[in-house]
């Protein structure tokens, strides 16, 4: 089996210049260029290999299907727009641009014991897992009683100068963000469990014995402590 390895070639370019008696301005000698050539990448693994379902292992509702195109791999989010660009820059390594277009991501795929590809590390952090198959989740419906029991300020379990304040809705919730007022909607999945599909967003509420909330998971990462009125 070949190793792995990216090889950059160089073409050299060496110019004589002949030293000739002139009258007047001296003639500026001619400087070798050294052009760089595109980058070769040898590979061992084929495209097809990497084809799948991937989902994030600390956020079941981000899911993305990656599928081979040409010399590139896209990655297309399910249940939302977002579509991605993965350039191979080794073999198992690639990379796309962020949303600014100004900064790579590195997308790494691993290998299982049998040699076949089951996993990636995104950003040197996220852990996404290859999946066999995706279900996407369905919506429930609540009654106007069940949402609007929600509704309320939540402040940060980490900065208290930050909130989000959360109205009830027809068909779900509205999100508003207090530090750039950006509004995002959601829809029940439970009676405490509401989701925005294209963001992968999943909101997981606390209740007391009461039936009231006490608290927000946001992203499942981030608490926010609802505010006493």
């Amino acid at each position: 089996m070949i190793s792995i390895k990216t090889t950059t070639g160089y073409i050299c370019r060496f110019a004589f210049v002949a030293a000739v008696a002139l009258t007047g301005p001296g003639v500026a000698p001619v400087i070798a260029k050294i052009a760089k050539s595109p980058t070769i990448i040898i590979a061992d693994t084929h495209l097809k290999a990497f084809e799948g379902i991937y989902q994030q292992k600390d956020n079941e509702y981000r899911v993305y299907k990656i599928t081979a195109d040409g010399d590139k791999l896209i990655a297309q989010q399910l249940g939302g727009d977002q579509k991605l660009t993965l350039t191979r820059k080794s073999d198992l390594e690639f990379e796309f641009l962020d949303d600014d277009g100004d900064e790579k991501i590195p997308v790494v795929f691993s290998k299982n014991e049998a040699g076949e590809i089951n996993q990636i590390t995104l950003g040197g952090r996220q852990i996404w897992a290859k999946i066999n198959s995706y279900t996407p989740p369905k919506e429930v419906q609540l009654t106007p009683e069940q949402i609007k029991v929600l509704a309320g300020k939540y402040q940060s379990d980490e900065r208290a100068d930050l909130f989000l304040t959360i109205t009830a809705i027809p068909d779900g919730l509205t999100l508003k963000q207090s530090w750039d007022g950006k509004e995002i909607n959601f829809k029940p999945l439970s009676e405490v469990l509401f989701l925005n599909q294209a963001f992968g967003f999943p909101l997981k509420f606390t209740k007391d014995a009461s039936g009231n909330p006490t608290k927000v998971l946001a992203f499942n990462r981030d608490t926010w402590n609802k505010v006493k009125e």
